[in-house]
């Protein structure tokens, strides 16, 4: 997996841009990008559960899947959420004029939001960008990766290459989001762009199973926001592709998204430390599901985590929380461990150095292990403490 900006390159089809078009209070900073292919393109996307959900989100929705993907474009500094029929009006404008500039159809253009919820959209600033934006078109990828941020303390950047049938395949991804961020989409946007084929059949599902595996997967404050969308858009032409091939790209593509899944926990707002929770030994994976959304979310176990306290009477507490509305023995078996030191074995307190694990825990990285010793399911989630520069962040959330 790549880890440094200038080892990502964009995939065989692609170009992208970034720039400063004058949407945030701060002019120094990048808020308008694009994506253009230059062949039809598959796309698969996923979006927002919340019931309130942008104009970008519902127009998006409806050409979701598509054979035909042409552009994507997205600002940041404002979300074009909760801004009536105009802001619904501002957004097929938008991509109506960018489709006449690229000579393309509208319904080939996908357009993606993020920022402030209930202000007006700035469609007269993006559509006097759009020349520019055009023209700055390249083979990079690091101007929208930066374009996307809004409290987001650095981009968010994954590559990968598979090779098979003697060509060699890349991924990469871009993604945005530090507070607001919670299963089923949060104030997230990503990309992963391809060059690797994937069956028009199998795109849609392919998207939901990694956005499962990935996004689904962290939680920062338990907010969904009402801009969330996730998309893997591949270049290639439509090629006959085998079980076996098509789980090789899967898997890459998985890997990106895992990546950057995790860039976003880590980056949450005013966080100091990345929570790695894998529950194991469930009956099924809505169980382990839900004692990982409980684990994340508790403000206990982050306000602990912030604190370096093994209090681990906290996460057996919030896994209690998670089991809740299951049948489950009282006193069921439970085993935790933190940074790989077990301090509960099967119900019982386990014998631990405390100071030792409490200086374990000043890494950045945190693993919690709990097995329930009930079944065979696990999953593996990321999240980040809660400490006092969240509050800050977010009493003066401006762009």
């Amino acid at each position: 997996m790549s880890n440094h900006s200038s080892t990502f390159p964009i995939p065989k089809g692609f170009r992208c841009s970034g720039i400063i078009s004058g949407i945030k209070e701060d002019k120094s900073k990048k808020d308008l990008g694009l994506i253009v292919s230059d062949r039809d393109s598959l796309l698969g996307a996923v979006y927002t559960q919340n019931k309130f959900p942008s104009a970008h989100v519902e127009y998006c929705k409806k050409l979701t899947p598509s054979n035909r993907f042409r552009a994507l474009i997205v600002n940041s500094g404002n979300a074009n959420a909760a801004t009536g029929l105009q802001g619904i009006k501002d957004n097929e404008h938008l991509a109506e004029t960018l489709a006449q500039k690229l000579s393309v159809e509208t319904d080939q253009v996908f357009t993606s939001s993020t920022g402030i919820i209930g202000v007006s959209y700035p469609i007269s600033i993006i559509k006097d960008s759009l020349d520019k934006l055009i023209g700055s078109l390249s083979q990079d990828c690091t101007g929208i990766s930066e374009a996307i941020m809004t409290t987001d303390l650095k981009p968010k950047l994954a590559s990968q290459s598979i090779n098979f049938g003697n060509q060699r395949y890349t991924i990469t991804g871009f993604a945005k989001g530090s507070g607001m961020i919670h299963p089923n989409m949060a104030t997230m946007l990503a990309y992963v762009l391809t060059d690797a084929p994937i069956p028009n059949s199998e795109i849609q599902r392919l998207t939901k199973r990694i956005c499962n595996r990935s996004f689904n997967c962290i939680s920062v404050d338990g907010d969904t926001s009402t801009n969330d969308s996730f998309y893997v858009i591949s270049s290639a032409q439509e090629q006959s592709v085998d079980h076996n091939q098509l789980s090789i790209i899967e898997k890459a593509i998985e890997e990106v998204a895992i990546s950057l899944a995790k860039q976003i926990a880590a980056d949450g707002e005013g966080a100091n430390h990345l929570i790695e929770a894998t529950i194991k030994g469930a009956t099924s994976d809505e169980v382990c599901r839900s004692v990982l959304d409980a684990v994340l979310t508790s403000n206990l176990v982050k306000t602990a985590i912030h604190g370096k306290d093994p209090n681990w009477g906290r996460l057996l507490m919030a896994a209690g929380n998670g089991l809740q509305k299951f049948d489950l023995q009282a006193n069921s078996p439970l085993s935790i461990s933190i940074q790989g030191i077990p301090v509960l074995i099967q119900g019982e307190p386990s014998d631990f150095d405390e100071q030792a694990l409490t200086t374990l825990m000043e890494n950045d990285l945190i693993k919690i292990e709990l097995d329930l010793h009930a079944g065979s399911c696990s999953v593996t989630g990321w999240g980040c403490d809660l400490s006092n520069e969240y509050i800050h962040i977010n009493a003066d959330y401006t762009t």
